[in-house]
């Protein structure tokens, strides 16, 4: 009996080192990003397919600091090395899903922490800088549109 009590210590312990190195990027992510309109609230909502395939919704919308950002939302593709952690995301203007007038997809390049709690990066796009994102347990409140581009619950 303390043979197999060791034994399933031993497993979880080697598990949680292994996903200590190599944390999902699926989840619900909010935090910010700062670019041409200033700083504005996002929520990413990522889903990993296909290997190190990813694909996400991006939404973003007004925060206190700057509350005449619109709301948006579209969609993303891109990669992520297990490995690393680095990944990447990628839009075309073609993935709009809600688009206010005058604004542009972006492009993220980041690294996943090593706890799979937080990510960080430099954002593409005119006027743009970087982006800091905390792992959320449920999925945040967004427009329908938005929600169900990924079949994500939650309004």
């Amino acid at each position: 009996m303390k043979r197999l009590v060791l034994a399933g210590l031993l497993g979880a312990t080697m598990a949680g080192g292994a996903a200590a190195q190599d944390p999902p990027l699926t989840g619900y992510w909010r935090g910010t990003y700062d670019c041409a309109q200033g700083l504005t609230g996002l929520n990413l909502t990522v889903r990993q397919f296909f290997g190190d395939s990813v694909e996400a919704v991006f939404h973003f919308y007004a925060v206190p600091q700057n509350p005449g950002v619109p709301t948006g939302c579209f969609k993303m593709s891109g990669r992520l090395d297990p490995a690393t952690g680095a990944f990447f995301l990628e839009s075309d203007e073609s993935r709009w899903l809600v688009q206010p007038p005058n604004y542009v997809v972006v492009n993220f390049r980041g690294t996943l922490s090593r706890d799979g709690r937080a990510m960080r990066g430099q954002v593409d796009g005119p006027g743009c800088t970087r982006f800091a994102l905390q792992r959320l347990d449920r999925p945040p409140l967004a427009p329908e549109a938005c929600t169900s581009a990924l079949n994500i619950s939650g309004r």
